[in-house]
C-alpha cells in the first residue's frame, strides 16, 4: 500500500472536527425511548462519534444517545454502517456560520511593514477549534 505524498488529498478525512479515541459504554435510545441498544463508543468529536453495535442488529436513521454513565442524552443520526462499526453525527451541534460568529471580528488590514520593523497579524482560529474551546464558546 503506497502512502500519499503530501501534495495528494485524501478525500477519506471529511472530518470537521479532530475525533478523540475512547472506550465508553453507550446506548442508542429510539421508539421514544422504549427501546434500546447497548454499543461501545470507540472515538468522539464534537460532531459525531464512532459506536461498535452488534452486527446483527438493525439502527434507526435517527436517534438519541446516552453516552457513559451520563442520564444526559443527545440527538443524533446515522450517517454510516459497516458491519459492526456505525458513524453517527449529532444534531445539537450548531453549524459553521454560527460557529464563524463566536470568532472575533477579523482584524483591520495592517499595512506593509519596513524593513526595520516585524508585525504579527492575528488570524481568527479555524470554527472547528474554535468550538472546542469554552473561552470562545461563552460568547
Amino acid at each position: 500500500m503506497a502512502a500519499l505524498s503530501s501534495n495528494q488529498t485524501d478525500d477519506s478525512e471529511r472530518r470537521v472536527a479532530p475525533r478523540m479515541r475512547t472506550l465508553k459504554r453507550a446506548q442508542i435510545l429510539f421508539n421514544n425511548r422504549f427501546s434500546t441498544i447497548d454499543c461501545i463508543l470507540r472515538n468522539i468529536s464534537a460532531t459525531g462519534a464512532l459506536l461498535t453495535v452488534d452486527p446483527s442488529v438493525p439502527l434507526p436513521k435517527s436517534f438519541e444517545i446516552r453516552l457513559g454513565e451520563d442520564e444526559a442524552t443527545r440527538p443524533a443520526k446515522l450517517v454510516y454502517r459497516r458491519e459492526m462499526f456505525a458513524g453517527i453525527h449529532f444534531l445539537d451541534v450548531q453549524e459553521e456560520e454560527p460557529a464563524a460568529a463566536l470568532m472575533p471580528a477579523a482584524p483591520e488590514p495592517v499595512p506593509p511593514a519596513g524593513d526595520d520593523e516585524l508585525r504579527i497579524v492575528p488570524k481568527p482560529l479555524p470554527a472547528s477549534i474554535a468550538l472546542n474551546l469554552p473561552w470562545l464558546a461563552a460568547r
